[in-house]
Formats: C-alpha cells, sequence, structure tokens
C-alpha cells in the first residue's frame, strides 16, 4: 500500500508544487485530494493553468480536438524572435514535430508511419532489443550489488540506434545528439539553459542528415530509417524535415520515459513480493504486470499540457483561448470510480480502462516498442535474478515533469 502522508497541509490556501520532495516520493495524497475538493484546479504559478484529475474529465479532455498540443497556441508562448539564427534548424525541427503540427498534417504523419511504429513492427525488435539487454546485463552486473538505473539508462538509445542502423562510428555523436534532445524537450527550460543544451545541434543534425542521404541511396530491410524513407501514402511522403522530426520524437518521447517506466516498475515489483511471486509463478502476466505498474505508480507528475484553440466550455468550465489545461494522468489512474481500491497493487487487475500512454489522436505513437522494451528488460531481470531484493530507498533527482529515479540499489544474490 501506498504511504497516506501529504505532501503538506490540504486547504483553501493549498499551492500545487510538483518539486516538493515529499510529493515527488508519494504524490497520491495530493491527487486524491485534487480529485475529492479541487478536480477543477486553478494553479495560477504555472500561468494560470487549469488541472483536471477525475478519469472522465482527463479522458474526454484527451479525446477533445477542440484542445491543441502545440506550445505556440499557448496565450504566453515565447516570441519567435527569442530564437537566434543558430538555433533555427532546431527550432525548425521542433515545429515538424508531431506536437506542434496542424491536425491535417499531424494525422498525414502519423498515417504514414503508423505501420512503423505498429506491435507487428515492435515484435520484430524482439530478438535486437533481447541482445541489448543481455549485453548491458554482462556489462554492468558485477558482484551481488547492482544499481538497476545502470542497465535501464542506456537501453533505449542502443535500442533506437539498432532500429535507425546508426553506423558504428557515429554512436557516440548519435547517443550525445539523444542525450541533449532529453534535455531540450524538459518543458519550462529556462531559454539560456535550452540554448546552452541545443549548441552543437547543427553538428549533431549535419551528421543525421548525411546518414539519411546515404540511407537513401541504399535502403535496408529491417529498418526502421529505410522504412520511414519509404513511406508514402498515395503521393504523400515525409520530407526530410519531417524525418528529423521524427527521430527527435522518438527520442525525445522513448528514451526517459522508457527508463523511467522501467525503474518504476522494478522499484514497485521489488516493494510487493507476494505479487513479483505471482509474476514468477507465471510470466504470461507480465504486459499486464507492467500496465498495473504504470497505473499505481507511474513516474510522470501531471501530464502534457493543452491548449484550447477557441474560447470554449469544458466540464462545466469556462476556458479563454491558448489557456494552459493539463490532464494530470496520474491522478485519474488513482480514480477509485474505475479502478476499485486504487492503493491497492495487484498484478491481475482489468487495467483495460488505462490511459497511461494518452489516448485519442496523440496516443503515444511508440507504445508498442515502449512496452516491448519494458517486457524484456523487467522480465529478463526477474527471470534472471530469483533473489533480487531492494538494498535500500530510490535516489531521486529534480526534473519539473517526471519522478525521476537516478539511482535504485539492489541485491541479486
Amino acid at each position: 500500500m501506498l504511504s497516506q502522508t501529504p505532501t503538506r497541509e490540504f486547504g483553501p490556501d493549498f499551492i500545487l508544487d510538483l518539486d516538493d520532495p515529499t510529493f515527488v516520493a508519494n504524490p497520491y495524497p495530493t491527487y486524491k485530494w485534487l480529485r475529492e475538493q479541487a478536480p477543477v484546479y486553478r494553479w495560477k504559478t504555472r500561468g494560470d493553468a487549469i488541472v483536471f484529475s477525475r478519469h472522465k474529465d482527463v479522458r474526454a479532455l484527451l479525446l477533445d480536438r477542440r484542445f491543441s498540443n502545440d506550445y505556440r497556441v499557448w496565450e504566453f508562448a515565447q516570441d519567435e524572435v527569442q530564437w537566434p539564427p543558430e538555433h533555427a534548424e532546431y527550432k525548425k525541427m521542433m515545429d515538424n514535430g508531431l506536437f506542434s503540427l496542424p491536425d491535417a498534417d499531424h494525422t498525414r504523419v502519423r498515417r504514414l508511419v503508423s505501420g512503423a511504429f505498429s506491435p507487428r513492427a515492435a515484435e520484430r525488435m524482439r530478438e535486437e532489443i533481447q541482445r541489448a539487454v543481455d549485453d548491458i546485463i554482462a556489462d554492468k552486473v558485477r558482484g551481488d550489488r547492482v544499481d538497476l538505473t545502470a542497465i535501464t539508462e542506456p537501453l533505449p538509445m542502443r535500442v533506437i540506434s539498432d532500429m535507425l542502423k546508426i553506423p558504428d562510428a557515429m554512436r557516440a555523436e548519435f547517443r550525445a545528439f539523444g542525450l541533449a534532445v532529453i534535455r531540450g524537450s524538459i518543458l519550462f527550460n529556462r531559454t539560456e539553459e535550452l540554448f546552452a543544451t541545443i549548441a552543437p545541434m547543427p553538428r549533431w543534425l549535419g551528421m543525421l542528415r548525411e546518414v539519411i542521404a546515404e540511407r537513401r541511396k541504399h535502403l535496408l530491410e529491417n529498418d526502421l530509417l529505410s522504412t520511414l524513407i519509404s513511406a508514402h501514402d498515395g503521393g504523400s511522403k515525409l520530407t526530410e524535415d519531417e524525418l528529423l522530426s521524427l527521430i527527435q520524437a522518438l527520442i525525445a518521447a522513448g528514451s526517459d520515459t522508457t527508463v523511467h517506466a522501467a525503474n518504476w516498475a522494478l522499484y514497485t515489483l521489488l516493494r510487493h513480493p507476494e505479487q513479483l511471486a505471482l509474476l514468477r509463478a507465471d510470466p504470461s502476466l507480465i504486459r499486464n504486470t507492467l500496465e498495473e505498474t504504470l497505473r499505481y505508480d507511474i513516474f510522470g507528475k501531471g501530464g502534457i499540457p493543452k491548449f484550447p484553440k477557441e474560447d470554449l466550455e469544458f466540464a462545466g468550465q469556462k476556458l479563454r483561448k491558448g489557456q494552459m489545461v493539463i490532464p494530470f494522468i496520474p491522478a485519474a489512474l488513482h480514480d477509485p470510480e474505475v479502478f476499485p481500491e486504487p492503493e491497492r497493487f495487484d498484478i491481475r487487475r482489468d487495467v483495460s480502462q488505462t490511459i497511461a500512454f494518452s489516448a485519442g489522436q496523440h496516443f503515444c505513437l511508440g507504445a508498442a516498442l515502449a512496452r516491448q522494451e519494458l517486457d524484456i528488460v523487467v522480465g529478463t531481470l526477474v527471470r534472471r535474478f530469483p533473489d533480487m531484493r531492494l538494498s535500500g530507498e530510490p535516489v531521486f533527482q529534480p526534473h519539473p515533469i517526471m519522478r525521476a529515479i537516478t539511482r535504485l540499489e539492489v541485491s541479486v544474490g
């Protein structure tokens, strides 16, 4: 069971603080208070944003096409002139991203690439992902104790490099590019920090353009980049800018999130030895187990902001055009109206109403790949180390949007 220690005293003067260490360790008392006492919460410290926390409202918001994910719609969006010329190419890549494209282009791009990110495509990656996990375990596990984050952290970038068949000589640079993309994609970055992070971006984007140009000449089998280059729908194809943006999105949305999802899944299982024993007795429960770990104790603090395209009313609340609206998915995943006894971890629970990967037109494009990676890394560790147990509490790192575990030490026996 989750602890019921509140973040701070709740009441009319309560101010939501996602950086409060007590909230990071256990945000669920706060979510419970929001659902019950302030299901439409006005968050003035985040630019007069509105937070929704009940499952029915959060799901409806995710499905409502009157809202955009494009930050340029925000009423307090940064002025374009704040971007200096040396960062123009990075800005263009971001503007061509799935979250930034107008609805028609968003639909077109998703239709073009959906086959490359299907469950069948993810299944074709199983052997490569398993090999990557085995290699990392062999490299990182020395002796009786191991920090599990040393295994989970390098995996997604290794998998993405394998999927794109990045040449070996370029992999170190590609990883540096990926880490910069992850840091640069964190919301609410200060502008000067962002510009420092992406300073080498012209060199990295030049590298990727070289890889794309070479791949156009020599398409490869079972290669994501070749698939994206060849994707067409009638006369429509992906532009090179859209290709770059998809690579960026794959890294931004599929790296950090997968790492934290794996860390929290392992931490949750190790805190519930009776459920871990059930999984070991019946490995076929792994997929449902992972969905339940995401529901029970997900790594995100809130949700991806959305912005009304016009003045409108939603869930009885009048909203301004461009006003920030945040669907708090973790709060919704503990709504007892949908998930009875939400603070009970049960790997046999019906999780069909989960929205851990969002919903609607912005349902996570890489969900199948993320599930496959989680399946393999968590399943392999559970299988390989039957005596694995926690050696202490996790160590957290400050992060604006995630409950980021940076150390999770275990004894592997």
